[in-house]
């Protein structure tokens, strides 16, 4: 059975969903496991952190796991080569190269190590367990999910999804099917906070409802969100998720468009002061990341660990230290001079295809610093805190859609 409560900002749903799993906690008299499921590690934190607040402690029988961890560790690691064929023992998540062919030879390599990608797990968790997939195409592979299918409600009782609405479609077809093989899977999130699968969690509803799946009725309640934010949320709002503040608290929404350089200083100001400053997506002077993430081709790890080996040093070490040298030199140097000093110091043979592969990483690496004038945090990022200043950096498109200078005919578009 499936069960799906939609709630709004602030409405308490990690409070909520925490005292659901304390309460089947205490009913539960079996063997089997609660899982609690968050997609963020802070979320996670979140949901121990409310547990803690009210038992003491997080108890033997219940598990509180990101939604990737949980598909790793209950489904992909121990059933992938039963059902698929695959073999997968680790799993990473560096940011993959941006050029097609680069990316699926990435992919390959780490397959061929047992490793899957992050990007792939959601798809993989999907592909082992739903027998309607067309790699079970006769009645013995069919019977194979079902057994996995059965094994997996043997040890899970219940799963309680917080923020359901950062799901993709694979992720939720996952629970889908869990939650129709004795498995009780409660989901609660928020649709119009969907940001990364815009629209998943919409549709999932809608195609769920009535199909042993039960629909509870929206939360709008809100002790979090200002009467004033809520002026400005609720037109944009479909009419049955607009908002109500429950304890009357105004708030104060103003706005500043300077072209004065001071206005830089309000950025540190109240940066310094640990408050809340967002943005959409990296634009302008404005990026999203603090710090340049880089990585070294698979076959060039290889290549310096047997180098390491040879030297009779630490071959993850040795990798370390070499990484850690190239972030240093990407503030003075161009991709080539790194190359050649990564030559050099380690006695390095690359490949053609290897040195194509690291100076694209590296050009993509340099240009995503160029850009980042300000750090500043996305929407992803700060969902769910709070401060008592937020301050949210707009593009013209946002700017015309708070001050509703958009065309009706326009309205329900992607950036809605």
């Amino acid at each position: 059975m499936i069960e799906i409560q939609i709630a709004g900002a602030g409405a308490g749903k990690t409070y909520n969903l925490s005292e659901k799993i304390i309460q089947f906690h205490e009913e539960n008299t079996s063997h089997k496991l609660i899982y609690a499921i968050t997609y963020t590690n802070a979320a996670k934190k979140k949901i121990n952190d409310e547990i803690i607040k009210r038992l003491g402690y997080i108890p033997d029988k219940v598990r509180v796991e990101t939604v990737h961890s949980f598909f790793l560790n209950e489904v992909i690691y121990p059933y992938s080569h039963f059902t698929i064929s695959e073999v997968y023992n680790n799993a990473v998540s560096y940011t993959l190269p941006t050029v097609h062919a680069y990316k699926n030879k990435k992919l390959s390599l780490l397959k061929q190590k047992f490793i899957i990608h992050s990007e792939s797990v959601f798809n993989k968790a999907k592909m082992i367990i739903d027998r309607s997939n067309s790699k079970h195409g006769n009645k013995a592979k069919k019977a194979k999910v079902d057994f996995v299918n059965s094994h997996i409600a043997a040890k899970i009782s219940h799963i309680f999804i917080d923020e359901a609405q950062d799901l993709d479609g694979d992720a939720l077809r996952v629970f889908k099917i869990l939650g129709e093989n004795e498995i009780a899977v409660y989901m609660i999130g928020d649709p119009k906070q969907a940001i990364k699968f815009p629209g998943a969690f919409r549709d999932f509803i809608k195609q769920s409802t009535g199909k042993g799946c039960n629909v509870l009725s929206n939360n709008n309640f809100t002790k979090r969100v200002p009467v004033e934010i809520l002026k400005l949320s609720n037109p944009l709002c479909l009419s049955e998720e607009k908002q109500t503040n429950t304890n009357g608290k105004a708030g104060r929404v103003g706005y500043i468009k300077s072209s004065n350089e001071n206005y830089r200083l309000i950025i540190d100001h109240y940066k310094s002061l640990g408050h809340l400053i967002y943005i959409e997506e990296k634009q302008g002077c404005y990026d999203t990341h603090s710090s340049r993430n880089l990585f070294l081709p698979l076959s060039l790890e290889e290549k310096l660990h047997g180098i390491a080996v040879s030297r009779d040093l630490d071959g993850r070490l040795f990798i370390a230290s070499i990484i850690s040298e190239i972030t240093e030199r990407l503030k003075n140097s161009s991709s080539k001079q790194i190359i050649t000093w990564l030559s050099k110091h380690s006695d390095l043979r690359l490949e053609r295809e290897e040195y194509a592969e690291l100076i694209q990483h590296l050009e993509q690496v340099l240009a995503s610093g160029e850009s980042s004038k300000f750090v500043v945090s996305s929407i992803e990022a700060v969902k769910g805190l709070e401060s008592e200043v937020c301050i949210f950096i707009l593009n013209q498109t946002m700017y015309d859609y708070i001050t509703q200078n958009i065309p009706k005919a326009k309205h329900h578009n992607k950036n809605w």
